[in-house]
């Protein structure tokens, strides 16, 4: 784990009770899956996952907790730069396109949000700082009983759409996991 990393999370404050869990690598949908279980059998009322290549400040944890919503999330950029060279806002909007003869929802990196202020609600998030309430996983839970976190690409020939090419529908698990929280009536 990277030292800036180490050192974030042992300055994170800490305004309730918290653990930490942290899980050799391995494909991330079955570590988010494990933490989310691990969230309710053991009582806790947030899911905090932080990614390892996310260091984050210090007050981090307050403000997602003052924002009191299910699924909230710190702004974070993506991994890989763009064609660009810059790196992405993992927040996305989505939208819906024929391909084929399936309706899909494809989604793009937000460059600017629809509204003001500093609250968003988006149609995907980054997971790599994310804060869920317990309720949502429990709702979650329900309907994906074999975990409320899957990488589901689909896969199609190269359509260029608005001036944009795209091949899959999903570029991780966070989308994925967006949607899935959006069918079940969360807000993200």
């Amino acid at each position: 784990m990277p030292t800036q990393m180490v050192q974030s999370l042992l300055q994170l404050h800490k305004p309730c009770p918290c653990a930490f869990l942290t899980v050799e690598r391995q494909k991330i949908v079955k570590v988010r899956n494990y933490m989310a279980q691990q969230t309710l059998l053991q009582g806790f009322d947030y899911l905090l996952m932080i990614d390892d290549d996310n260091p984050i400040e210090p007050d981090t944890l307050e403000k997602l907790l003052e924002d009191d919503k299910d699924i909230v999330g710190a702004t974070i950029l993506s991994r890989n730069p763009n064609e660009k060279g810059i790196h992405d806002l993992c927040a996305f909007y989505s939208h819906e396109h024929k391909v084929g003869d399936k309706t899909i929802k494809l989604y793009d990196s937000i460059v600017d949000f629809k509204e003001k202020g500093y609250l968003h609600q988006v149609d995907g998030l980054g997971t790599g700082c994310i804060l869920i309430k317990r309720h949502v996983l429990e709702e979650m839970s329900k309907v994906y009983k074999h975990g409320i976190f899957e990488e589901t690409a689909i896969d199609f020939e190269l359509t260029n759409i608005n001036g944009k090419d795209y091949d899959r529908r999903t570029m991780s698990e966070d989308c994925e996991f967006s949607e899935r929280a959006i069918n079940c009536g969360f807000e993200v």
